[in-house]
């Protein structure tokens, strides 16, 4: 059986303010600080995310976005374009 993903992520226009991160549903816990980004940007882990979208009003510079709206994701959830957006995030090195 596939795992679901989620489709939401977050370009790099991020400013790093966290209001995506207390957005997040806690027991979701989908959105993390980039480890080592001097700007201190945030990411989604589309494996954890669940869709809900309640980070995407309360982010001040519309960074998060919706894949399937974007056209990076079909409606069938294919979100290899995702993966390589993110790709950025994940290859940053773990803060000591």
């Amino acid at each position: 059986m596939a795992r679901r993903h989620g489709h939401y992520y977050v370009d790099d226009t991020c400013i790093g303010c966290g209001a995506c991160d207390h957005a997040c549903p806690g027991k979701v816990d989908a959105v993390y600080e980039v480890a080592g980004d001097f700007l201190g940007r945030f990411a989604i882990v589309a494996e954890e995310c669940i869709d809900c979208d309640l980070c995407v009003p309360l982010c001040p510079v519309d960074c998060i976005h919706d894949a399937r709206n974007e056209g990076i994701a079909s409606k069938d959830g294919d979100l290899e374009q995702i993966k390589k957006l993110q790709s950025w995030a994940q290859a940053r090195p773990q803060a000591l």
